[in-house]
């Protein structure tokens, strides 16, 4: 299992069987405290740790344990979260510790193992019962590694609509689950496994705080975010091994950069320089010649794509298919690594808690859109059943229904249980305000997977500013006023008059350039699937093939006459399916795309 994973940890490995029930092992990125007394697992009196993360506060809690007895293996936060689980116990430590975490905590006189995940699931924890057996790892391919597992066809397939990565505690493996976002697992001989959750986005809204922010002037709410900003990237700081930044040149890890780079004088930044049109590399060359640091650039070719597809897909463990710049983000993850860093900053979590998206922003213009629409909708809801087949509601649909299934109904179960905490707001700005809850819950999930995936392909701890426990706090219960922002200068063709994350645009306006500052989101944009071109043989004795019981006949008139990204995002199915269904290696994966799969200029 560790052998598997060693690109997640490959300075040190330990493994350890306190008796014969349990054995943990761990393959370590050396990080802080990089001697050999930050080695895991850690084991002492009865307790084993083996844990992937950085706990930011460790430091601050260690006077309160020495107080109650600790004595400190070294000076690592694995040192400090092990004393906090002996003394304080689990539960209480969870909601003590700040950062970003997923550990496997084994308590070896009572028998009980306890898997426990951060707040917003930064750090991956999966996890499969086989008999009376219960397998843990940080990957899937870990478990996969030891036992059998097979890729779910439901779930695969439905991952063409970009659902399959935005669940809390599901995969793309029949009976392989993830620990929630949250949430810790207690787990006992001859018992079922006990879930509880400690946390939830929700639980961080409060109405006196909300209100408090509110009635705050502008001036005042630009100090109190840069305050909480600046904190929680000095905290971030911390590291005994070389720090650098991910950087795109857009705002937000712009932003990230610029706070970094006044505590450190060594901050290499890290690019990709996506070959045409669409490059961004000229904005992240301002960047880094606004802040005076050097620059490393990653370029990547539409050719690329296709010799980096399958490789990238066995590290992701689902199709790739809602994020395709997964790929450029792995090489640019060798790139830092082949540089002698280990931790990335970046700018994730920006867009979720401060509105970044323009899909968020037009919703407020959708009633107005809607008009017509509306006006028909009651003109042809005279005559019975026309307006139901003309608009038929998407979650009545069988296709809706199983989407909505594959997803838990996630986003409406959150719905119900934060609305009656935001009711006071009135149904509108109740519904504005639930949005970064949302975001927080979905979007965001999807792209810390894909941040852990693809910086642990290269060996490379990514860690986000943006979701510090203070600053996810405030940005929850910081009124939409805030972060949508109307505006008599034309801002963006999507939302022309209303300026995206406004409290972070305005606190970066005095501090770097207007093009930066004003540049609207893209995000290392990509051609895509819309220029990968498919030959009905990538599909012959595959995984799709099967599941899906596909004649040679079938999938040439597929290949033919359905639209090109919709062929490619099947191939990634397939592809997927291959390698972690079939058994394919990624060398035998990679053949197979080179044989059966092209680019377009």
């Amino acid at each position: 299992m560790v052998k598997v994973q060693q690109h997640r940890g490959p300075d040190a490995f330990g493994t350890c069987a306190p008796d014969p029930h349990f054995v943990a092992s761990h393959a370590r990125l050396s990080i802080v405290d990089t001697s050999e007394a930050g080695n895991q697992p850690f084991v002492k009196g009865g307790h084993v740790l083996v844990y992937n993360g950085e706990i930011y506060n460790h430091r601050e809690l260690r006077p309160e344990l020495t107080r109650l007895g600790a004595t400190f293996q070294g000076t690592s936060d694995t040192a400090t979260l092990f004393e906090a689980l002996r003394l304080l116990g689990v539960e209480t430590t969870l909601r003590r510790i700040r950062g970003m975490f997923a550990f496997a905590y084994y308590d070896v006189a009572n028998r009980t193992l306890y898997l426990c995940r951060d707040r917003l699931g930064i750090k991956p924890l999966h996890y499969a019962r086989r008999g009376r057996a219960l397998y843990f790892s940080s990957e899937v391919k870990g478990i996969a590694a030891v036992t059998s597992i097979a890729v779910d066809p439901l779930r695969a397939m439905f991952s063409m609509a970009s659902v399959a990565d935005d669940s809390l505690n599901r995969t793309a493996f029949r009976n392989v689950s993830q620990v929630a976002p949250g949430t810790f697992l207690v787990c006992k001989p001859n018992a079922p496994l006990e879930e509880r959750r400690y946390h939830e986005p929700i639980d961080d809204f409060d109405e006196a705080y909300y209100r408090e922010l509110e009635e705050m002037s502008e001036e005042a709410i630009l100090e109190r975010f840069s305050s909480l900003m600046s904190a929680s990237v000095e905290s971030m700081l911390m590291s005994d091994a070389r720090l650098g930044a991910f950087v795109s040149g857009g705002i937000d890890s712009s932003v990230i950069a610029l706070l970094a780079r006044r505590s450190s004088t060594d901050l290499p930044l890290f690019t990709s320089n996506v070959i045409g049109p669409s490059s961004e590399v000229e904005d992240a060359r301002l960047l880094a010649k606004t802040i005076d640091c050097e620059l490393h650039e990653s370029a990547f070719t539409s050719q690329d794509f296709l010799g980096h597809w399958a490789k990238s897909t066995w590290h992701y463990e689902y199709p790739i298919v809602r994020h395709m710049n997964s790929i450029p983000f792995g090489l640019v993850a060798a790139l830092a690594h082949a540089t002698g860093v280990k931790v990335a900053l970046t700018g994730e979590g920006a867009d979720e808690l401060f509105l970044g998206y323009p899909k968020l922003l037009t919703r407020r213009f959708d009633s107005l859109a809607r008009r017509p629409v509306d006006a028909l909708m009651s003109i042809y809801g005279r005559v019975p059943g026309l307006r139901e087949h003309l608009w038929p509601d998407p979650s009545a649909q069988p296709d809706g229904f199983i989407n909505l299934v594959l997803q838990d109904y996630q986003r409406q179960r959150l719905r119900e249980r934060a609305m009656p905490k935001l009711e006071f707001l009135g149904e509108e700005a109740a519904k504005e305000q639930h949005l970064t809850l949302m975001m927080l819950q979905e979007g965001l999930h999807s792209l810390l997977h894909r941040n852990d995936r693809m910086g642990m392909s290269g060996s490379i701890e990514a860690r986000f500013p943006f979701l510090d426990e203070e600053v996810v706090r405030f940005g929850i219960n910081l009124p939409s006023k805030f972060k949508i922002h109307s505006t008599a200068r034309f801002h963006n063709y999507k939302h022309p008059f209303l300026v995206d994350k406004w409290i972070v645009r305005t606190a970066a306006r005095r501090l770097l350039p207007k093009r930066l500052v004003d540049k609207r989101k893209n995000g290392f944009p990509l051609p895509g699937y819309n220029a990968v071109r498919i030959k009905a043989s990538f599909f012959s004795g595959g995984f799709v093939e099967d599941i899906a019981s596909l004649s040679p006949a079938t999938l040439d008139y597929i290949v033919r006459t359905i639209a090109p990204r919709l062929v490619a995002r099947l191939a990634a199915v397939d592809l997927m399916g291959r390698m972690f269904d079939l058994g394919w290696s990624v060398e035998q994966a990679n053949e197979h795309v080179h044989a059966h799969a092209s680019v377009v200029a």
